[in-house]
Order: C-alpha cells, then structure tokens, then sequence
C-alpha cells in the first residue's frame, strides 16, 4: 500500500492538482493511505492577541475540516484510506515526524503558490522556490502614479 501526505492550503487547488493522480475509473485501483494535512493561514496579530490558545487550535482544526472535506469525500469514494491532521509547527520537521510514524511516504506539496510569497519547504530535500514575481512597494506606486498622471 502505498502512502501520501498531502499539504493543502487551498481547497479548489488541490483538488486541481489530486484529481489526476488518481486511477481513471476503469482501471484496476490498487489501494493508497492519504495522509490530508491542513496548512491554515495564520491569525494576525490583532487576531492572535484575543484569542486563547485553545480557541486558535480549534479554529485550525475547522479550518483544516472544511479545507479538506471534498478531497477525503473523493478519496473515499475511490477506495483509499484517508486520515486529516492539521500542521503543528515548521513543516520539514513535522513532515520527518509524520514519515517516522507511517514509514516510507511520497510528500506530495499541493499548497498554492501566492505572489511575492516564498513558501517554507516541506521536506529539507526540497529546494525552497523563491517568488520571482515580487515587486518593491516603491516600483507599483510609481506605476500607479504614472497610469494615474496619463488619464
């Protein structure tokens, strides 16, 4: 049986990326263990301040639950075992420690790619991506005052 874990953080594009993964539904499916982990975005500060800890876990947890919903829904319905958990702490270590509970696992990164955002590297093989489509604040308000000054 082979195992993945998955790191989402958005819904719609992971089922984009999931979905051709999966056997087509003539052929022999052979069964998979889906290791769901949910990556909810984090509080601000503001947020953060006036909520308890308890409170912020509980909101990850339903964040990760209704994130998730869909994809365990088709995972399900193909046959494979699925299991959701929600991201405690940096990923490369709780990728290590997710391995040493399941064994050998294929680490499928599934989270969306954001505009001048490097997201942190889930495995400490992966090479950390860096956004090559970021621009200084300086660059976008002196376009904005030129389109503005053209009209």
């Amino acid at each position: 049986m082979e195992t993945f874990i998955v790191y989402i953080d958005d819904k719609q594009y992971a089922l984009q990326q999931i979905v051709p993964m999966l056997p087509a539904s003539g052929s022999q499916a052979t069964e998979a263990n889906w290791i769901l982990i949910g990556c909810p975005p984090r509080l601000n500060r503001h947020t953060g301040r006036w909520l308890t800890r308890t409170a912020q876990n509980k909101w990850r947890q339903e964040w990760t639950r209704e994130n998730t919903e869909a994809l365990v829904h088709l995972l399900d319905a193909v046959g494979h075992k699925v299991s959701v958990r929600t991201v405690q702490g940096p990923l490369a270590e709780f990728t290590k420690q997710i391995k040493g509970e399941v064994g050998l696992a294929r680490v499928v990164d599934v989270r969306r790619p954001k505009l001048s955002v490097n997201l942190d590297s889930v495995t400490p093989e992966q090479a950390q991506e860096k956004s090559n489509l970021s621009l200084p604040g300086g660059v976008l308000a002196m376009s904005a005052a030129i389109v503005m000054a053209s009209e």
